[in-house]
């Protein structure tokens, strides 16, 4: 049986390590992460408003946790990070990911790792 291929993935994915190459994983997970927002998000931040580490997810998701969902579970499958029910937000997204650094380091963690195990 063949797998799948998210053509839009291994776009996005060829585009952002380009662009990421010479400034390392934190910045390609750092665009990653912006890129499914705003995918996910009905830009509900000014245009002038800069997505930091710092920008908080339930403001940017307008308190939408089933946008946050779309966009998480993308991201999961853009790094190949396995959901382990006990890491699943259901219920709790914006408490478990209050700003956008956090998500940025739950992904850079699962990668590290997963270096290591795999």
């Amino acid at each position: 049986m063949a797998d799948i291929i998210d053509m839009d993935q291994v776009k996005t994915k060829k585009c952002l390590c380009q662009v990421a190459k010479m400034k390392g994983i934190e910045y390609e997970i750092y665009l990653t992460v912006v890129k499914y927002i705003d995918k996910h998000t009905e830009n509900v931040l000014p245009e002038y408003a800069f997505k930091t580490t710092a920008s908080d997810l339930s403001e940017i998701y307008n308190g939408n946790r089933e946008l946050f969902l779309r966009s998480y579970y993308e991201l999961l499958r853009y790094w190949d990070i396995p959901l382990v029910d006990a890491e699943n937000p259901a219920n709790m997204e914006f408490e478990r990911f209050p700003k956008i650094g956090d998500l940025c380091y739950f992904i850079d963690r699962k990668i590290q790792t997963g270096k290591y195990t795999s």
